[in-house]
């Protein structure tokens, strides 16, 4: 289930890019309706970020979560590949439909002269070039991210027991837990106690 999670993270990180709405931003939509222009605006920006190689990293981002879970890996083969194009051509199918939603989010929050100013840099060779290379980067940047994500989970299990009064075993099944709810194979440290 874990590849599914990172697939929509993403996916939401394409068309996130550059700025997600902050808290604040969010509360303030709900007051506003964004004109017709700023959705119009929207969504061309939003469609200019997806780019042609999305499909292709989204299948490669994948195969590499595929690679990490030890029950898809137990699958045989035929059924291992089966799955993994099942669940890209699927979730690249909900790509048009995640824009639609997000595109009342993003006109809410961007001003038409902000969304006239992204489309406009977007639809230039140096702003495909930019939308090109921020998917292309995506593979690379997960498993960067999810290289200091066990340290993470050693740290949170290190604090929360501090802070609840875990023993040692207690400790160990809590990070062992968050192990496996990340998807990660367990750590040695893990498996030498």
């Amino acid at each position: 289930m874990r590849f599914m999670i990172v697939c929509l993270a993403a996916i939401f990180a394409v068309v996130a890019f550059p700025a997600a709405p902050s808290a604040a931003q969010q509360v303030e939509q709900a007051a506003t309706s964004p004109s017709p222009r700023r959705m119009a605006l929207t969504r061309q920006y939003l469609d200019l970020l997806m780019t042609d190689q999305f499909e292709g990293v989204l299948h490669q981002m994948l195969g590499a979560e595929f690679e990490n879970d030890s029950e898809i890996q137990a699958m045989p083969d035929e059924d291992r590949r089966m799955l993994l194009s099942l669940t890209a051509e699927l979730t690249a199918d909900m790509v048009p439909q995640m824009i639609t939603e997000m595109v009342p989010v993003y006109a809410a929050t961007f001003t038409e002269e902000e969304l006239t100013a992204l489309v406009a840099f977007y639809d230039t060779p140096l702003g495909r070039s930019i939308a090109d290379k921020s998917i292309e980067v995506m593979p690379e940047a997960d498993r960067a991210v999810m290289s200091v994500v066990p340290q993470l989970l050693e740290k949170m299990a290190t604090r929360m027991c501090q802070h609840y009064g875990c023993s040692p075993e207690e400790q160990r099944e809590m990070l062992e837990g968050m192990r496996e709810g990340a998807g990660l194979a367990p750590s040695s440290a893990v498996r030498s106690k």
